[in-house]
């Protein structure tokens, strides 16, 4: 089962892993191209032009900005940073934040996202904030549901986090695909730690490249300690650069994502396959039958759920891919079921 949970290496079509179908921007792969005779030197410790960079696009200072080796690196020297005790997450959502807060010895306590309300999150979230945390981690668009949080309502938690003494920590690495903006530097500015990633939107996992806004600067200079110096190369730094340099290339990717997730979402209910609403560039599948084993038999992976908190084996997601795909796993499922 676990070769079905995420980036299926064996899969003909991967849509276990959810990234940009249009891949990276031509820019980037110039960058890169260029940056490779850099490689005999030490990549800036500082990421002075990447977060310059980051700062126009974002419209922050780039001393509000650190970078990392991708998200993860940032959610895991974060908790590592502000050494809390106590923790409140929701469930279902991206393992990375639990697996940090374990690694810390922190208490972890779940808010669960209800399957009848489409995993949305309640109106009561705010008062249970009140249960005497350190941290809380929000995902908008949440992994692995879709589902997002508006400004006004993220503000609002930003805001009773602060008053109570909680760090609130800010997950949008989906929130580009997204066609609703949010400011991520508003919610730096009100006291978050905004963690966003160049993995999914600009399609470069392997080069690993994340960033955090944030107006704190006792916990930007702990994060910053509780991280590896270098930890950013210079291919990374160099492609990230060239990619938002591509300013029209985040509004052609939520045109396309958006227009293809529709699309998959109206053949997955013609078949039966129930769907959650979604914001990013991945779709939350519920089936009786085995998605998972029916789209491998003809090589195609899907990301099976049953490992996230909340979650069973009749959940799947699915990534939102180039049309040609999308019909090719829509032409799977629908034989499966078929013959099943």
């Amino acid at each position: 089962m676990d070769k079905y949970e995420h980036g299926g290496t064996d899969a003909r079509i991967d849509f276990s892993a959810n990234i940009n179908p249009l891949g990276m921007p031509e820019g980037a792969y110039k960058a890169l191209s260029g940056a490779i005779r850099s490689c005999g030197t030490y990549p800036d410790p500082e990421c002075t032009v990447l977060r310059e960079k980051i700062g126009q696009r974002e419209n922050i200072q780039p001393e509000h900005i650190i970078c990392g080796n991708g998200a993860a690196d940032l959610i895991f020297r974060t908790v590592f940073a502000a050494k809390p005790k106590k923790a409140l997450l929701l469930a279902p959502t991206f393992s990375e934040y639990e697996k940090a807060l374990s690694a810390a010895g922190c208490e972890i306590n779940f808010y669960a996202l209800k399957e009848e309300n489409d995993f949305a999150l309640g109106d009561d979230y705010i008062n249970v904030l009140e249960g005497g945390y350190d941290i809380v981690f929000l995902c908008s668009p949440n992994n692995p549901t879709g589902g997002e949080l508006s400004e006004q309502c993220l503000l609002e938690i930003v805001t009773r986090c602060k008053r109570l003494g909680i760090l609130p920590v800010i997950d949008m690495s989906f929130a580009d695909f997204s066609e609703n903006t949010v400011s991520a530097n508003v919610l730096a500015e009100a006291g978050a730690a905004v963690i966003k990633a160049f993995t999914k939107i600009y399609a470069m996992p392997a080069l690993r490249l994340g960033y955090m806004l944030c107006c704190d600067e006792d916990l930007l200079g702990k994060v910053s300690l509780a991280g590896q110096s270098w930890s950013v190369n210079s291919l990374a730094q160099a492609a990230g650069a060239a990619a938002l340099d591509d300013s029209d290339f985040i509004g052609r990717t939520v045109e396309y994502i958006s227009r293809e997730r529709r699309f998959l979402t109206e053949k997955f209910g013609a078949m039966g396959i129930k769907t959650y609403p979604a914001a990013a560039n991945f779709i939350l599948l519920k089936s009786e039958h085995d998605l998972a084993d029916i789209a491998m038999e003809s090589g195609i992976a899907l990301r099976r759920c049953e490992n996230f908190c909340g979650l069973d084996g009749s959940f799947f997601r699915t990534a939102v891919r180039s049309h040609e795909d999308n019909i090719e796993l829509v032409m799977a499922l629908e034989r499966g079921l078929l013959n099943g």
